[in-house]
């Protein structure tokens, strides 16, 4: 089996509907795992209630938990409101135990024989957490796809942060809010297809995949457009974990060997299914997994 690690927050969504466990690389795992292969998650939770609650939580999700680490800060939460689209908002509490992530021998030897890894920005807004991720971003082996599924929130992202973690990539993530603010930053072109023409060039990356919400996905090497898939219209209950779910899809599916159209238009149509669930934790129907 291939073996994927993803990098980053674990976090309680604080939905109207209620509390849900989430987080990006959490999801990213989750989903991964499901269609086939192995993933770990590296985060940490505190040594609270909820950390003990959080633990529990993973456990039933099935996922190998050897690289949880637990620290004296608090578990994250993550309060969440949704527009009438279903769209969330984020308001993420500070100083919590993922803000304090270490890099341990465990997680370097893991790496050290991963097939692929994954994680964001948002993992990376104290100092001590930045400086783990890349430094076991750093131990990943030359002919492992490195994936940065940019999920920027709130104010919690910089210039040199992004570049950083765009340096060190394959596979670039992002959505339509995203990308103007990387424009912004990096000053890229103005089209679309320029800004990541360049972005690819800039960085050397192999793929860009850009979300377009409800309307449509996009897959970009530096050859140009590979993959456009409409967004299929589905009835809505919010749309936290899509983004990984479609992410997890398509790395998982490109390590089982399918060619980019055959991996898009699967992570197409799981996103879509997310989409229609509360919450992002929820086992994929049947049909996805043949």
């Amino acid at each position: 089996m291939k073996k994927i690690v993803a990098i980053g927050e674990v976090v309680w969504d604080v939905l109207p509907s209620g509390r849900k466990l989430g987080g990006a690389p959490v999801n990213f795992a989750y989903f991964a795992a499901q269609l086939g292969v192995e993933a770990f998650p590296i985060t940490a939770v505190g040594r609270d209630e909820l950390g003990d609650e959080t633990l529990e939580a993973l456990e039933a999700t099935g996922l190998d938990l050897s690289l949880l680490q637990r620290n004296a800060l608090p578990t994250s939460r993550v309060l969440v409101t949704l527009d009438a689209a279903g769209v969330p908002q984020y308001e993420i509490v500070e100083n919590v135990a993922w803000d304090a992530m270490e890099c341990t021998p465990a997680a370097l030897d893991l790496l050290s024989h991963a097939d692929a890894v994954c994680w964001g920005s948002l993992s990376q807004r104290s100092a001590a957490s930045k400086a783990a991720v890349l430094q076991m971003l750093d131990a990943v082996p030359a002919g492992a796809v490195k994936v940065f599924d940019i999920n920027i929130r709130q104010h919690y992202y910089d210039r040199d942060t992004l570049s950083e973690s765009l340096r060190r990539a394959d596979i670039l993530k992002l959505n339509e809010d995203e990308l103007p603010l990387l424009r912004s930053l990096f000053a890229l072109p103005e089209s679309d297809t320029g800004a990541i023409a360049e972005l690819i060039g800039r960085f050397a990356l192999q793929q860009v995949i850009l979300t377009r919400g409800a309307d449509c996905s996009e897959v970009y090497g530096p050859e140009g457009l590979l993959s456009h898939l409409d967004t299929p219209k589905v009835q809505v209950a919010d749309t936290v974990g899509a983004g990984d779910s479609f992410t997890a899809a398509y790395v998982a599916s490109r390590l089982q060997g399918r060619p980019v159209a055959e991996a898009h238009a699967l992570a197409v149509r799981i996103s879509a299914w997310v989409c229609t669930q509360a919450g992002a934790i929820n086992p994929l129907p049947q049909d996805f997994l043949q």
